[in-house]
């Protein structure tokens, strides 16, 4: 929700629940409110792809975001946005790999990318390395073994108790066959003798 202070700035507030898409008009707002670096990043066409994003959280606000997108042959970071205190290149990095590992199967044909300054960066070590790490996590997986049956200990006395009594089953409830219209009675009020 966009409400507009005293000042006449517009400011992203949410209510309730936040969602995805709430997710993105907040990162969105921050990334043209507070572009990194300051001149921000050229836009992109509403057809390009849209491959990962990622946002930056402390003390529950939103504080960086970034988005990886493919517009022809070309992948690059925009809407790259920092808060204030979190204005450095360590932060602006860190989204950036984050963006890179979660797009990494969509990334296997690429060996560079344009990062938020608009320079040329090398990513297929990083997709190589991410490659074979998660192929290896898949290999180290526990294997199901099936069910496991845990036998009695010795010397303890297993109750045998009697099965409860089931409740009469109403055959034309169960099968269905109960006339259409029929009325079921009302139980008695009061107490039952």
């Amino acid at each position: 929700m966009l409400s507009q202070n005293d000042d006449t700035t517009m400011r992203l507030t949410l209510r309730g629940t936040r969602t995805a898409m709430s997710f993105v008009a907040e990162a969105r707002h921050l990334a043209i409110a507070e572009p990194y670096p300051e001149a921000g990043q050229p836009g992109y066409s509403a057809l390009a792809d849209v491959l990962a994003r990622a946002v930056l959280f402390a003390d529950w606000e939103l504080v960086g975001t970034g988005a990886l997108v493919r517009a022809g042959s070309t992948v690059r970071v925009v809407e790259m946005g920092l808060a204030a205190p979190f204005r450095t290149d360590e932060m602006a990095r860190r989204i950036t790999w984050r963006l890179l590992a979660d797009a990494s199967h969509e990334l296997l044909d690429t060996d560079e990318i344009e990062d938020a300054f608009g320079q040329p960066l090398p990513i297929a070590r990083f997709i190589a390395r991410r490659r074979a790490n998660r192929a290896e996590n898949r290999a180290s997986r526990p294997m199901p073994i099936g069910r496991i049956v845990v036998p009695p200990a010795p010397g303890v006395t297993v109750l045998d108790l009697p099965a409860m009594p089931l409740l009469p089953a109403m055959p034309e409830l169960v099968t269905g066959t109960a006339a259409p219209g029929r009325v079921m009675p009302n139980p008695p009020k009061g107490r039952v003798p």
